[in-house]
């Protein structure tokens, strides 16, 4: 299996400047930037999925058409691997549930994300909720449809695993890697499903 991980927020030519969300998710009065920590995770993640034998391929500039092109190039270089793609975000605005979403036509999307919604719930993270969420090209879930559009065979996902202002806990260094054995271990789980 390849799983493609793209930090959004990072990396746009005409947009040197983004990187997402601004937040001091600490209390330790810096600020804290969404890419960086989407950043922290996607490490993580990208070590814990080596661990459990899968390939994982890290996309981290250009803009979203430019870096779904790409994916979508890579994945067909392996017409037998089952493909992964997953736009990194965290959300804010004082929620306290996790949110990955998928296209809206992909019924595999929904397998995985409602996978790694369950593993989220287990693993101690302090979020209220993990929602599997069908992404649109209208309505309050276009922007994440936005992200993930333009990926082809490769099951892709809008990931939003916790809000960086929640009222529940601080977004540290432990929540920062269960988050991201949570999202590894429901990927995996997602694989043995399907294989």
């Amino acid at each position: 299996m390849i799983v493609f991980i793209d930090r959004q927020h990072a990396g746009k030519p005409n947009r040197l400047d983004d990187r997402g969300a601004s937040v001091d998710v600490d209390g330790d009065g810096v600020i804290d930037l969404e890419a960086v920590i989407t950043a922290r995770i996607a490490i993580q993640l990208e070590q814990f999925l080596m661990l459990q034998g899968h390939h994982v391929m890290p996309i981290s500039d250009g803009t979203y058409k430019q870096r779904h092109d790409r994916v979508n190039e890579y994945a067909a270089m392996y017409p037998n691997e089952v493909c992964i793609y997953l736009a990194m975000h965290l959300n804010a605005g004082g929620g306290t549930y996790g949110a990955f979403f998928h296209h809206h036509q992909s019924t595999n999307g929904a397998i995985l994300a409602n996978h790694i919604g369950q593993c989220m719930m287990q693993n101690n993270i302090d979020i209220s909720d993990c929602k599997t969420i069908a992404a649109h090209p209208e309505g309050w879930t276009k922007n994440a449809y936005y992200t993930i559009r333009g990926v082809g065979r490769p099951v892709a996902l809008c990931c939003e695993p916790v809000f960086m202002d929640s009222p529940r806990g601080k977004l540290d260094n432990l929540t920062v890697t269960r988050i991201a054995d949570a999202i590894a271990a429901g990927i995996h789980a997602y694989y043995l499903e399907i294989k």
